[in-house]
């Protein structure tokens, strides 16, 4: 699926693309950049982790959280 998020860093729009993926057995969302650079992130009490990067923004990732849930809802 393709969400837009605005990068809390400078404000520009950037088009996502969210994929379901398996990590180490917890269901995921793969995120993937217009550029192709991609990191897992998996919901854990309710808040998204990432599971396969250690230098992503945390502004960046509650973007992406909030991206995520009106297609979410829909699911």
């Amino acid at each position: 699926m393709k969400f837009t998020i605005k990068d809390p860093s400078d404000g520009t729009v950037l088009e996502l693309t969210a994929q379901p993926e398996d990590y180490k057995g917890e269901q995921g969302m793969r995120i993937i950049f217009p550029e192709k650079d991609s990191f897992v992130i998996v919901e854990k009490d309710g808040e998204w982790k990432v599971m396969d990067e250690t230098d992503i923004n945390p502004d960046l990732i509650q973007a992406i959280a909030e991206g995520l849930k009106p297609h979410a809802r829909y699911n």
